[in-house]
C-alpha cells in the first residue's frame, strides 16, 4: 500500500461521466466520456482504465472524492452509491467537493480565467431553471441559489462594478437577459474530475469527510418521477 495520498475523484453531476486520479493534491491522469447519461454504462470501467493507466491499484487510494452536486440525479446517485462501495471495501474516506464550487476552480485554473471579480458556475434544472453561485476573485462563496428561474430580474444579481464570468451547460438560457456589459458568458467550459484534485486533497488534509453510511449528495431538490398508466 502506498503511503502518498492518491485520490481518485468522481465527476458525474454535471452530464459528464469523468474520473481522475491526484497524488498529494497534483492532477495525474483523467479518463472521461462526454457524452450524457452513460455513466451506468462506463463508470467502472473508466475507473480500471485509470488505475492501469497511472500503475495503480485500489490498495493504493487514501480517499475517494465525488463531486456531490447539485446536478444529475442519476449521475449522483450512481457516484455516490459507487464511492461508498469503494470506501468500505478499502476502509478508506469518503470526501464531497461540491460542484459548482470545483467547476468555478476548474474555469479560473484549467481555462487560465484569472482576471475576473466574480465567477458564476451555472448548472442547467431544465426549464428556465438553474443551480447557481457567485464566487470571488479568490473562490470563496457569497452567495448560492439552489433553485433559480432566470427571467427579467436576473440582470439585477449584477452589479456595474465588478466583471462576471457566466460558464456551465445552464449559462446560455440567460443570454437575452444579460444587459450589462460586465458580465461574460463563456460557452466553451467542460466539467472535469481534474478540476477536484486539489479541493479533494484540501480536504483530506482537513480530515473533512463524509459518514459513509448517511452521507447524500445534493439533490437540490426533489426527485420526481410518473407513475406508468394502469392497463384497461
Amino acid at each position: 500500500m502506498s503511503t502518498l495520498a492518491y485520490i481518485l475523484c468522481i465527476e458525474t453531476a454535471n452530464g459528464v461521466t469523468s474520473v481522475a486520479i491526484s497524488k498529494e493534491g497534483t492532477y495525474l491522469a483523467k479518463q472521461e466520456i462526454q457524452q450524457q447519461n452513460k455513466t451506468a454504462d462506463s463508470f467502472h470501467l473508466l475507473v480500471q482504465s485509470l488505475l492501469e493507466e497511472t500503475k495503480l491499484e485500489f490498495s493504493d487510494i487514501a480517499a475517494i472524492a465525488i463531486s456531490s452536486g447539485p446536478g444529475s440525479y442519476t449521475g449522483l446517485r450512481i457516484a455516490v452509491a459507487a464511492a461508498k462501495g469503494y470506501c468500505f471495501a478499502l476502509d478508506i474516506p469518503l470526501i464531497a467537493v461540491p460542484t459548482l464550487q470545483a467547476m468555478a476552480f476548474g474555469l479560473k485554473k484549467r481555462y487560465n480565467m484569472g482576471d475576473i471579480d466574480t465567477y458564476v458556475p451555472m448548472i442547467d434544472a431544465r426549464r428556465m431553471e438553474v443551480y447557481l453561485s457567485f464566487y470571488n476573485d479568490k473562490l470563496e462563496l457569497s452567495r448560492q441559489y439552489n433553485s433559480y428561474i432566470i427571467d427579467e430580474n436576473f440582470n439585477l444579481l449584477f452589479n456595474s462594478r465588478d466583471r462576471y464570468i457566466l460558464f456551465g451547460n445552464g449559462a446560455d438560457k440567460s443570454r437575452k437577459y444579460i444587459e450589462n456589459n460586465r458580465v461574460t458568458i463563456f460557452d466553451n467550459f467542460v466539467p472535469s474530475a481534474e478540476d477536484m484534485c486539489l479541493l479533494a486533497y484540501e480536504c483530506l488534509q482537513r480530515k473533512d469527510f463524509k459518514d459513509i453510511a448517511y452521507f447524500e449528495p445534493d439533490y437540490a431538490k426533489p426527485y420526481y418521477t410518473t407513475s406508468p398508466k394502469a392497463e384497461l
